[in-house]
């Protein structure tokens, strides 16, 4: 009943991984800018200023960036795209432009490109401390489920035809209460999802759907839950039987 689950929670390990690897990428990344020299650009008129800089101190922050970000293990498969492209999605377009078409990199720029590491690393911060809520939420729900199976197959101990009147009413009864328990199981994870929802605000794609989308289900603990709501009504069901037989 929970293999969906369990197959969720390696999902979740996988990203979790990932999104790590990135936060480490993107460290090292701010730890070779910040050694990087910075040019200032003269301003004075063209006959007592200095030559104008070349870009190689700009190209030594790109190749920074891609022996650091763009190589942790699963970027390309998940990217897979050039370092324009990559500057662009991670810091914007402007700080991006500047860095593969500028003269030099300026203080001004390497503050700039400082500055956006650090908001890059604090998304990946807080995103992973959305997974490991979801994980938490996976473990606690796979828990609950498991706990709510037992119960039902613990009441199968007997043939229903066996039972006397008083009997097959309390386990009529049991079984509401099973039933009641899965609702409780759905409502709190609804309100997980709601949640990882509100701390995501910046992210168009659902969490579930982003991390269970090659999974059999894309909600594991709903579909979880739906199998096992089902097999509730099923056993209420043989127990009305049950119990009119007996009237």
């Amino acid at each position: 009943m929970t293999d969906r689950i369990d197959a969720g929670r390696a999902a979740v390990g996988d990203e979790r991984a990932a999104v790590r690897a990135e936060y480490e990428a993107l460290a090292a990344f701010d730890r070779r800018v910040a050694e990087l020299p910075t040019v200032t650009v003269p301003t004075g008129p063209p006959l007592v200023a200095d030559p104008q800089p070349s870009g190689q101190s700009l190209a030594r922050v790109r190749a920074a960036y891609a022996e650091t970000v763009m190589s942790v293990p699963h970027y390309e498969a998940e990217y897979g795209d050039t370092v324009a492209e990559s500057l662009a999605a991670e810091f914007g377009a402007d700080l991006a432009a500047a860095l593969m078409g500028g003269t030099a990199l300026t203080p001004e720029v390497r503050d700039a490109v400082r500055a956006a590491t650090v908001a890059a690393r604090r998304e990946r911060e807080a995103f992973l401390d959305v997974l490991d809520r979801e994980a938490d939420s996976l473990v606690a729900a796979a828990d609950d489920i498991a706990a709510t199976e037992s119960s039902l197959e613990s009441l199968d101990d007997r043939p229903l035809s066996a039972r006397p009147f008083d009997d097959l009413y309390d386990l009529w009864s049991t079984l509401r209460t099973l039933d009641a328990r899965v609702d409780g199981i759905g409502l709190r994870r609804q309100e997980t999802i709601g949640d990882h929802r509100a701390a995501l605000p910046g992210v168009s794609t659902d969490l579930c759907e982003h991390l269970y989308a090659d999974l059999s289900a894309s909600y594991p603990v709903l579909a979880s839950l739906a199998d096992l709501a089902e097999r509730l009504t099923r056993a209420r069901r043989r127990v009305e039987r049950a119990l009119a037989s007996t009237a």
